[in-house]
């Protein structure tokens, strides 16, 4: 799925990463929320969880279900919408009050708990996003990005999107690939692999879905934590519309049928 592993993400082998989950349902973000912040506190590692209230109930369940056990002090929570709030000028993110609101949560933990990794959620990106501020959206990640030039942690993000959607493939999806390091287009991504695969070969032919693989591959050069799929559908999305819904289509409906396997 990428030469960049999501495992590797969420075991925290890659360092100051930054990963994407995008969702179509709650429950699948939880379970990926809970194993990411499950694995730091196995190794000591403190969480920062910015998520509305709703959503960081869900990921409390999704803990105590997974049967991690950790000190309370290890996760902090802040409510999305307040920190928001507190660090928007107009339309746009302010680098200054992000610096001390959300850089003075990371400083907190990391006080508490020195010369560990932190792992921190958010969730202010996808609430900028549903509201039809895209732009607004990609400056707060990237002032994400920027606090890890001088801080410890990882994160992970959290975007509701609809992946067989070929407008969202075109219109969201490239931005949120480019701006993240590690990329789950999915909650089972082997599934999602095998459901593009046999989507995309039954559209265009063996071969045709070959070239399709190649060329996806040549103009994704560098975006290794991209899986390859997604890059496929993201290609086909933008150069070949008319195939693209057929294709879309076809993996929605394979994936949401039930497992695949290898041989089918």
């Amino acid at each position: 799925m990428g030469q960049r592993s999501w495992h590797a993400f969420v075991d925290g082998t890659d360092r100051c990463a930054h990963g994407v989950q995008i969702y179509a349902e709650l429950d699948e973000l939880s379970e990926s929320v809970a194993s990411y912040l499950a694995a730091g506190f196995a190794l000591g590692e403190p969480g920062v969880v910015v998520a509305t209230k709703d959503h960081f109930v869900h990921f409390e369940q999704a803990l105590a279900k997974a049967g991690s056990k950790y000190d309370d002090e290890l996760l902090v929570f802040a409510e999305a919408e307040e920190t928001l709030a507190g660090i928007m000028d107009g339309d746009a993110p302010s680098p200054a009050a992000f610096e001390r609101v959300v850089g003075g949560l990371l400083d907190q933990a990391a006080e508490r708990f020195p010369g560990r990794n932190i792992r921190a959620f958010g969730e202010m990106v996808d609430i900028l996003h549903s509201r039809g501020e895209p732009a607004a959206a990609v400056q707060l990640e990237e002032l994400w990005n920027g606090l890890a030039a001088h801080r410890q942690f990882s994160l992970l993000c959290g975007y509701r999107l609809n992946v067989f959607d070929r407008e969202t493939q075109t219109g969201s999806l490239p931005e949120v690939c480019r701006t993240h390091s590690h990329v789950l287009p999915a909650a089972d991504h082997v599934r999602f692999g095998l459901a593009v695969d046999d989507a995309l070969e039954e559209a265009l032919g063996y071969d045709q879905a070959g070239k399709v693989y190649v060329m996806a591959n040549r103009e994704a050069r560098g975006a290794d934590g991209v899986p390859v799929p997604q890059q496929v559908l993201m290609w086909l999305s933008k150069n070949m519309p008319a195939s693209a819904d057929r294709v879309l289509a076809g993996a929605r409906e394979r994936y949401f049928a039930g497992p695949l396997t290898a041989a089918e």
